[in-house]
């Protein structure tokens, strides 16, 4: 039963690297996100936690755009295609 849990998360883990490849996601440094930070106007930064956590404390610029609404996250990004955008979370719990 581990192997099996093992595979099947070592495969996801590996889909989603192949995944982020496809479309051209980058990682960014601590320093690299604070740079886009402090230029809003060329970033959007979207906070991807719950709505409460959101309103606990977020990074000033950030729009919110919980799980819930990911289904209709179109609605809520800008048209234009080339502006970047760094999506957080509160991380693996």
């Amino acid at each position: 039963m581990r192997i099996r849990i093992f595979l099947i998360i070592a495969l996801l883990l590996s889909s989603a690297a192949v995944w982020a490849q496809n479309f051209n996601i980058a990682d960014l440094t601590a320093d690299e996100v604070k740079k886009r930070i402090e230029q809003p106007e060329k970033t959007l930064i979207v906070d991807t936690r719950t709505e409460e956590e959101y309103r606990q404390g977020h990074i000033p610029t950030a729009v919110n755009i919980p799980p819930q609404q990911f289904t209709s996250i179109g609605n809520h990004l800008p048209q234009d295609k080339s502006l970047p955008i760094i999506f957080y979370c509160r991380g693996y719990s």
